[in-house]
């Protein structure tokens, strides 16, 4: 028991990724890629402190073997270090959701988040909801102070480091037009 435990403890400083969504075994199995993604079609989360989230969809090209998949790539830029007197110094992390995953995600958003976007603060009511793809965990929780939407990069080398917002709340719809852009294409 004590060496599975071990083990486990070991996995994160071996930089052993949890779970893999197919774009990222698509990229890293690749000798070399060109990834396309749709500005058209993104949605963008911005905090306070100048953090962002980017969602794109995007078209991966392994250039030798001519093959080609979509996923949605998640561009998270987050403060990693403060200094006094100087700019923050940021660091970018990219993540994967895979377009099996995606159904299910805009699933979550049309029937259980943007219904209970109107409960707010003084509702009486403590909710979390939390997705799970492969790279990332989304959350909205709702309780007496307010709403708060979090996205946490499961393999980050910053786990203490995730995107969350209060006043951005409202912008969760432009994230469930970038998840219609897969579901039109199909």
């Amino acid at each position: 028991m004590k060496k599975i435990i071990f083990l486990m403890l070991l996995f994160p400083l071996l930089g052993i990724s949890q779970q893999q969504s197919e774009p990222s075994k698509f990229i890293n199995e690749s000798l070399s890629v060109q990834i396309n993604k749709n500005e058209n079609a993104k949605a963008v989360f911005k905090s306070g402190v100048g953090e962002t989230v980017t969602f794109y969809p995007s078209e991966i090209i392994d250039l030798k073997e001519k093959k080609r998949i979509e996923g949605l790539e998640l561009e998270s830029i987050f403060i990693t270090r403060e200094y006094q007197n100087r700019p923050s110094q940021y660091t970018k992390e990219t993540a994967w959701i895979e377009t099996a995953e995606i159904p299910e995600l805009l699933f979550w958003f049309e029937n259980y988040i943007i219904p209970n976007m109107n409960l707010g603060a003084n509702s009486k009511k403590t909710v979390q909801y939390v997705f799970n793809s492969k790279e990332v965990q989304f959350k909205f929780d709702i309780n007496n102070s307010g709403q708060t939407f979090t996205i946490i990069i499961k393999n980050s080398k910053y786990e203490d480091k995730y995107f969350w917002t209060e006043t951005r709340v409202k912008d969760i719809p432009n994230i469930i037009k970038t998840l219609q852009y897969f579901t039109v294409k199909t």
